[in-house]
């Protein structure tokens, strides 16, 4: 979880809900400007950053979208969520070396299931 106070906590987790709500009404753009304003506040929460950068790859902004998942792991460097969306934003880039590098990467601090499931699923493709 994020390393920023609580209060700032809750402004990203209600913020993260209402871009995941915008975007599910077809708003992305207005998505990705919600969340670019909040890096810029709370530009120490991996969390938003993570999120940002899932947008922008979903709306094909993909430099961007990888400048901001490094932000998300250099904060949060042992949270799944923030390497499973830094991973997915390598993978829609097709940048597939990178994104393995991050599965390795994040495997130092622990297992993730999410992680374990792709890789079964590829062995048995």
């Amino acid at each position: 979880m994020d390393r920023i106070p609580e209060s700032a906590r809750l402004r990203v987790e209600g913020t993260l809900r209402e871009a995941i709500e915008l975007d599910e009404q077809n708003q992305s753009a207005e998505a990705v400007s919600l969340l670019a304003q909040l890096v810029s506040e709370i530009p120490e929460s991996g969390l938003a950053h993570s999120y940002l950068a899932w947008m922008l790859s979903r709306s094909g902004e993909h430099r961007e979208a990888i400048r901001h998942g490094r932000i998300a792991v250099k904060h949060e460097p042992e949270s799944e969520r923030v390497s499973l969306l830094y991973f997915r934003v390598l993978w829609s880039a097709q940048e597939y070396q990178e994104a393995f590098d991050e599965m390795k990467r994040f495997s130092a601090y622990g297992h993730s299931e999410e992680y374990a499931q792709m890789i079964a699923e590829w062995k048995g493709a």
